[in-house]
């Protein structure tokens, strides 16, 4: 008789889940026209929230792209500034102002890389072992250019599995955000 732990089983399954889930990562190659950032408080100032003028510019608004968020927050996009503030070495607060009033504020956790602010990962995983699963993996990095216009590197990577059937989708994406003078 063969005996069978399905509960080490599931437990493996998982680990080996989760370990492959952050195999997709943001590189930190050096620019050319990249400032040299030993400080989050480079960071600090306000940008512009819109990166185009297209109509599906609230896709690749700065709000949008620092929030990793699954729904579009369009809370008069085009006419809002995104100001950022490093709090201690980790830490960034990103906060949506109207005509300089606050809207919304959140904290962003991550940590000072190669010149780049990296985010954290945020991660989405539904396992169901050998029948379905699906594995969603959000991050950002910021970074500077010597014209201060600051630079979002966004990755997106997906992937999942029905039965033995794997499929997945990796997606890296870069936008520039000017600098309002002040």
């Amino acid at each position: 008789m063969i005996y069978f732990n399905t509960h080490k089983f599931y437990i493996g399954n998982l680990l080996a889940i989760l370990m492959l889930s952050g195999c997709a990562s943001l590189k930190q190659p050096r620019q050319d026209s990249q400032l040299e950032v030993t400080a989050l408080s480079a960071f600090d100032g306000t940008y512009m929230n819109s990166f185009s003028t297209n109509d599906d510019a609230e896709f690749s608004s700065l709000w949008n792209q620092l929030t990793l968020a699954e729904k579009l927050d369009t809370l008069d996009f085009q006419k809002a500034t995104i100001a950022l503030q490093a709090i201690g070495n980790n830490k960034i607060r990103a906060t949506w102002l109207e005509r300089g009033i606050e809207k919304k504020s959140i904290l962003l956790k991550g940590k000072l890389k190669n010149g780049y602010f990296v985010s954290h990962h945020k991660r989405k995983v539904v396992p169901i072992p050998l029948i379905y699963g699906t594995i969603k993996n959000n991050q950002f990095q910021l970074w500077l250019d010597r014209d201060d216009q600051l630079h979002v590197d966004r990755l997106q990577n997906r992937w999942g599995w029905a039965f033995l059937f794997l499929a997945g989708k990796d997606e890296t994406r870069n936008y520039q955000y000017k600098k309002v003078k002040e």
